[in-house]
């Protein structure tokens, strides 16, 4: 009887593809948050509603405030806060885009001590 070993290409891929799934990346450390909402090519018109949802792995003890920030190669500065003092374990909330110049933004998910923090893929707001 033979058993089938699978190659070390095929092995790399399943692992590759593994760690590209948020929720299994995010498993690897300790302690983390990843944005998982606003993803790829989200468009945000001012005034409307919107999900920010993350994921968390460690102590969910810690609150986490929501900004809209912009980055052009230095360090981000806010622009708007969106929300304070959420619980982290409630791993979302809707928000209310602001009237800000139409632009691509991040969305900045961090705990308020500092101990965790997450960008969200670039936002674009529009009028």
């Amino acid at each position: 009887m033979s058993i089938a070993v699978p190659s070390l290409k095929s092995l790399a891929r399943r692992v590759w593809q593994g760690l590209n799934r948020p929720e299994a990346a995010v498993l690897l450390e300790s302690e983390n948050i990843l944005v998982h909402t606003p993803g790829p090519g989200t468009v945000w018109p001012r005034g409307s509603r919107q999900a920010v949802a993350w994921y968390l792995v460690g102590p969910a003890g810690d609150v986490v405030d929501i900004e809209l920030v912009t980055m052009d190669g230095t360090p981000s500065r806010t622009k708007a806060v969106l929300a304070t003092g959420i619980a982290t374990h409630r791993t979302g909330v809707t928000v209310t885009v602001p009237a800000l110049p139409p632009g691509r933004y991040l969305v900045l998910v961090t705990s308020t001590t500092g101990a965790l923090d997450s960008y969200s893929q670039p936002v674009t707001i529009t009028t």
